[in-house]
């Protein structure tokens, strides 16, 4: 009954292209036979002929939407076969002859336009769901191959469409009626809590409208292994800008979060071994300087430069370590109240005397007290001003100011160096990475001093960038928070 039913309905034949003959045929030619033993038994003629005009009109309305240009025509074909054979088999006048001649030809106009336009609109929609049908296809098969997890919902956070990789990440299925912002995944957390449904980063994309990019989280699969996940979510919208779907992508990181865990751990055993050796090795330096004659110039000024090569070695080898620290939470601060301009003189006096190339000046615009790690900010401030010695010429001015703000303290540290490209600004502050002067030429050192500034100013709960024009020079800033008794 259901099937029979289906076939019937005409919404249900949409985007089916069978468009046959057989079937109008077959209506029509029943609705001829029931009309004829309606008025074999009623003899109104009258009534009979508008009812049949009215059902036919229906009919053909009816086939034509679901049979499309063809089966409309047949229907509108047949009917005014029926209308004639019905005015010539009556017993009617000339007059009502002629006049039923006159109606079935402009119906049957009128009919065969119906069925065309119909019929057009039924087939070009046919033709719609077949190509959107075709494109969901092809789409789902991409998702399938896909290397990555997907999930993709509607406009209020119901489920529409998982790939098979997400449940292999997963190791489970996506609950069946899962509704992103009301439910969530069990065992999954973000900085070590658990997040309420809202804040997933697909409930966020759909109820901010914006996209959240490499979101890192930890899930406790249902068999107990946990996997780190990277999330990327956005909001899909129409032309009219509304929100109609969202879509995430997840990858499983655990093999690259277990590589960094053993490379941080092997940057931190290394450090800590190295640690002890180069202090004792700077220690002889320093005994073996005060020993040698000052007389033998040559003698002293090498022992200079191997103590120089001992300091760098020991600051990398400190720049590991915070390095390493960082990654695992163990960098430890300790606060305390101080003049933020007091040690940003204090600083530029210190390293003014090892620069000799370039003219370091102090601009102090009021006193700024904060509550910070004063060895920390000390670390921060030294590090872009030799950042801004080693890339500026000789005989150039370094200006390095202090200003109070609102509720900051910032600080600036401009060069008349080669400038930073707009494509390298975002990146110089990530770990490990180096600024390219050109092409086929990298600058020295591992590139982690503005990678711990920027993490030593986030935790102080302040901001670090960069200004810079390729060929123009850089301005580096960081602000802190004022301290507030």
């Amino acid at each position: 009954m259901k099937r029979a039913l289906n076939y019937l309905n005409p919404i249900a034949q949409l985007g089916k292209r069978h468009y046959s003959f057989i079937f109008p045929f077959l209506v029509m030619a029943t609705m001829c036979i029931i009309f004829e033993v309606v008025f074999a038994i009623t003899h109104d003629t009258q009534a009979m002929g508008i009812f049949l005009i009215f059902v036919s009109l229906a009919l053909i309305l009816y086939l034509s939407f679901r049979d499309g240009i063809k089966g409309g025509i047949i229907a509108s074909l047949i009917t005014v076969l029926y209308y004639i054979y019905f005015i010539f088999a009556r017993n009617y006048t000339d007059h009502q002859k002629t006049s039923g001649i006159e109606t079935t030809v402009i119906l049957g106009v009128l009919y065969l336009s119906i069925a065309g336009i119909i019929g057009w609109l039924k087939q070009t929609i046919d033709v719609l769901i077949d190509r959107e049908t075709d494109e969901k296809k092809r789409l789902l098969t991409i998702i399938e191959q896909l290397p990555v997890g997907v999930l993709i919902t509607d406009s209020k956070g119901a489920l529409v469409e998982s790939n098979r990789q997400l449940e292999k990440i997963l190791g489970t299925k996506m609950p069946v009626g899962f509704v992103m912002g009301r439910d969530t995944l069990p065992g999954v957390l973000i900085d070590g809590k658990e997040i309420a449904p809202s804040r997933s980063p697909l409930a966020t994309a759909l109820l901010k409208g914006k996209a959240v990019i490499a979101k890192d989280m930890l899930y406790k699969r249902p068999e107990g292994k946990e996997v780190f996940l990277r999330v990327n979510s956005a909001p899909i919208h129409n032309r009219k800008g509304q929100i109609i779907a969202a879509a995430s992508i997840i990858s499983d990181i655990t093999e690259s979060k277990e590589g960094e865990k053993r490379k941080d751990d092997f940057i931190n055993m290394a450090s800590h071994e190295l640690k002890t050796p180069i202090t004792s090795l700077r220690l002889y330096i320093d005994i073996l300087l005060k020993q040698m004659n000052k007389k033998d110039e040559k003698t002293y000024k090498i022992g200079k430069s191997i103590a120089y090569q001992a300091d760098r070695i020991q600051e990398l080898v400190s720049d590991l370590l915070d390095v390493s620290r960082l990654q695992t939470g163990k960098l430890s601060f300790a606060k305390e109240e101080f003049r933020l301009d007091q040690l940003v003189e204090q600083t530029v006096g210190e390293l003014q005397g090892i620069t000799k190339d370039q003219k370091i000046v102090i601009n102090i615009k009021g006193a700024t007290k904060v509550s910070a790690d004063r060895f920390r900010i000390y670390q921060v401030i030294t590090n872009l001003i030799t950042n801004a010695v080693k890339y500026s010429p000789e005989g150039t001015i370094i200006i390095v100011s202090v200003e109070k703000q609102k509720d900051s303290a910032l600080v600036s540290v401009k060069d008349e160096g080669r400038g930073i490209a707009k494509d390298q600004q975002k990146k110089i502050f990530e770990r490990l990475y180096q600024i390219t002067s050109d092409s086929s030429q990298q600058a020295s050192g591992l590139g982690m001093g503005l990678y711990i500034s920027r993490e030593i100013i986030r935790k102080h709960k302040g901001t670090i960038w960069v200004e810079s024009e390729k060929g123009k020079g850089s301005t580096f800033y960081f602000t802190l928070p004022l301290f507030k008794k």
